[in-house]
């Protein structure tokens, strides 16, 4: 049988059908459907839905054909699917192209042919839907016409099926991806309800994980986390922090951070979307804010004795000094010296000095109250702030901290060191600043170790 060869650019188009997503779909019953609707609208015993790829062709879905694939050069899709409108073949014995074909001149004896062009919306054929009988036939041009329209059926349903399977294929890459992440990820639609987060950001929010579903607003999830101690900055102000919460979200702009169990810091970044949702990350900066609060604990205290360094008390102190003249109450100042100190770094060592005034502040932290202030304000003196305390109350306080000194030696080296202090006290007088509060404590100060040290002494308003 003579076989006539497509032209080149057909060759390139039918090539492009090996790597077609859709030629990899299992039949449907919706394609069996077509055939066999095909097959008795037009009365012909054979009708199919044939696919080409390289060299062979295969019927998707088949009725009256005992073929699942059969060679290219011997169908008469071949021809068919490099038309713009159907193929004919009103008599196969009478078309040089087809008589010396061996489906012709043997079973199942072929006489008639028309098929339709599978045409996808890029341009490129697919295929056809094809009716064959074993006998000569004419077409009408509504017959021709309806064929066209049972392909264009076929062609739909693939395409259809192709975008469904783009759309699962999409969603798939999305989730992995989303999940993937070493960050939270959360979507919330426009009505604020949960569209879907990844399972880092149930980790991130353990306690109020189980309501972190998809369709709960993100009021009721807050509101169920405020709930189950998902928000310690909440606790005891309860719907102010829940009002505030809502209002950043439902404003995002610049980053937040977040305080949860475990002195866990996040930073919440949230983003509306084009469609009115809200999209939302979460960075875990628990390190971050661990070497920030370090690098102030560096900046404000003393290396050595881990009080407030001289530029973090004088801060400090004067606004303390502020706040208790604005309310007309009580403070007072301590100033501490170290007696002798010359002399046991001489004898001992720098390390036993250095000991000793760690030695010192412990103590007395361990003695003063949480909101009093401690720093170190040289070599070895040091100034107390007692916010709300009187004259007689900062005498008691300087004396129990003498004494926890004086009677208790450091041990250092296999050694027993006893160390004395001298305490001055000044009491902050109206219209008084910390400068003047200092120069009185220090002159009280040096009245004490005039008076032969280990001593305290308080100065006069």
């Amino acid at each position: 049988m003579p076989f006539y060869p497509l032209p080149a650019q057909e060759m390139e188009r039918l090539e492009k059908l090996r790597s077609y997503e859709i030629l990899d779909s299992l039949p449907e019953e919706a394609h069996v459907r077509i055939t066999r609707l095909a097959a008795k609208t037009f009365n012909v015993p054979i009708a199919a839905i044939s696919l080409i790829e390289g060299d062979k062709l295969w019927f998707k879905a088949h009725i009256g054909n005992a073929y699942n694939e059969i060679s290219r050069k011997l169908t008469f899709c071949a021809h068919a699917i490099c038309q713009d409108e159907v193929f004919v073949v009103e008599d196969a014995t009478k078309d040089p192209r087809f008589s010396d074909n061996p489906y012709v001149t043997g079973a199942p004896h072929l006489r008639f042919y028309a098929g339709a062009p599978l045409r996808a919306s890029g341009g490129l054929n697919l295929g056809t839907v094809n009716i064959l009988d074993t006998k000569p036939r004419t077409i009408t041009d509504d017959e021709r016409e309806s064929l066209a329209d049972l392909a264009a059926m076929v062609i739909d349903s693939f395409e259809m099926r192709q975008l469904l399977n783009r759309a699962n294929a999409a969603e798939r890459r999305f989730i992995d991806a989303m999940e993937s992440l070493p960050n939270g990820f959360v979507l919330y639609d426009k009505d604020d309800r949960l569209v879907i987060c990844n399972e880092r950001y149930r980790e991130i929010y353990a306690e109020s994980a189980k309501y972190i579903v998809p369709g709960a607003s993100f009021e009721e999830i807050i509101r169920n986390g405020v709930e189950n101690g998902q928000y310690p900055d909440a606790i005891g102000n309860e719907e102010a922090w829940i009002a505030e919460r809502l209002e950043m979200h439902q404003n995002p702009g610049e980053p937040i951070e977040q305080h949860l169990p475990g002195d866990t810091w996040l930073r919440v970044q949230e983003r509306r979307t084009s469609e009115g949702g809200l999209v939302g990350f979460r960075f875990d900066i628990t390190e971050l804010k661990r070497q920030e609060r370090e690098l102030i604990r560096l900046a404000w205290t003393d290396s050595l004795t881990d009080a407030m360094n001289r530029h973090r008390f004088m801060d400090l102190a004067g606004k303390e000094i502020e706040r208790t003249k604005r309310r007309n109450g009580e403070l007072s100042l301590l100033l501490l010296d170290a007696d002798h100190f010359k002399q046991i770094n001489d004898k001992y060592g720098h390390a036993a000095g250095d000991a000793i005034l760690k030695g010192l502040v412990e103590r007395w932290t361990r003695s003063l109250r949480s909101h009093d202030l401690i720093g170190r304000i040289g070599g070895e003196e040091f100034s107390i702030l007692l916010p709300e305390a009187n004259a007689a109350n900062a005498i008691c306080t300087a004396n129990r901290l003498r004494k926890e000194i004086a009677e208790v030696p450091f041990a250092f080296e296999g050694q027993l060191l006893r160390v004395t202090v001298s305490i001055g006290v000044a009491t902050l007088a109206a219209g008084e600043d910390l400068p003047s509060l200092m120069q009185r404590a220090d002159r009280a100060l040096y009245r004490a170790k005039e008076a032969g040290r280990d001593e305290v002494i308080a100065s006069a308003a």
